[in-house]
């Protein structure tokens, strides 16, 4: 394999890790590990945010078949990403929310 190939695989695996993360972040116990609730959103957020824009620069180098891992994993991110920015933004504008 190609190295342009490794990346797009390996930001591929990436952005299934952090879209995991993200969303079992924002609607289970994750935030048992860490206690304050916006911190956990505030990190799956960054770190999907990060997974999209690798995602998105290594794709562009690689072959065409490394389309389909990568955008079957850009569509996990964005939904994690929608997930912690939708409870972040209700959490800062509804009070008691977390």
């Amino acid at each position: 394999m190609r190295r342009e190939q490794w990346w797009v695989l390996s930001w591929s695996l990436v952005g299934f890790v952090v879209s995991w993360y993200a969303l079992v972040g924002a609607v289970q116990t994750i935030y048992q590990w860490f206690p304050h609730e916006p911190v956990t959103l505030l990190f799956g957020f960054g770190l999907t945010v990060i997974s999209l824009v690798g995602l998105v620069r290594t794709s562009r180098k690689g072959p065409w078949w490394c389309l389909v891992p990568a955008t079957v994993s850009a569509i996990a991110v964005i939904l994690g990403l929608v997930a912690d920015s939708t409870l972040l933004l209700l959490g800062l504008t509804i009070p008691g929310f977390y």
